[in-house]
């Protein structure tokens, strides 16, 4: 399942332009660029937790509601998307650090970088935690191949940076 091509297909990408007032080009260089983070984050999530405590922990959190809050307008409180940003990446040094990676990644407004890590937080959360309902329904492909994809971690990459104590 590739996650980008969800976001288009389901209208994330769109959700994140409208939401954002960013192009549909930014969005997609936003997804592009957070996405891989993001996976990572739940990945080590999941194998860390185990798959019924990481998804109980989304499921608490709103389960795939999360996508549907942020896929319509209205307002979300920023607090939901930190708490599934810290499921994903469990402190806020880490979330910074990523945070820095898409500022330098990524030209868009300043204040809207983490308002995009939240939505997108939102969004694959919802996203995952639909698809293990399905799977408990005895619909085929689960997350498991998804998030266990240790070969290829963006995270490791700056958890050896030191912390420059921005954007937090």
């Amino acid at each position: 399942m590739n996650m980008l091509d969800m976001l288009r297909r389901t209208g994330g990408l769109s959700a994140l332009s409208n939401r954002l007032a960013l192009t549909p080009a930014q969005s997609m260089q936003i997804a592009g660029t957070f996405v891989p983070y993001l996976l990572a984050g739940f990945g080590r999530a999941f194998r860390r937790e185990g798959k019924s405590a990481f998804l109980t922990r989304l499921r608490r959190l709103g389960g795939a509601d999360m996508a549907q809050r942020a896929l319509t307008p209205g307002a979300i409180a920023p607090s939901l998307g930190d708490a599934v940003l810290a499921v994903a990446f469990s402190t806020p040094a880490i979330v910074g650090q990523v945070e820095r990676v898409l500022r330098d990644a990524v030209a868009i407004g300043t204040s809207d970088y983490r308002e995009a890590m939240r939505l997108l937080a939102l969004l694959l959360g919802g996203y995952l935690s639909a698809r293990a309902e399905q799977v408990e329904l005895g619909v085929a492909d689960g997350i498991e191949a998804l998030l266990d994809q240790a070969a290829d971690d963006p995270l490791a990459a700056i958890e050896t940076e030191e912390p420059s104590g921005q954007g937090e």
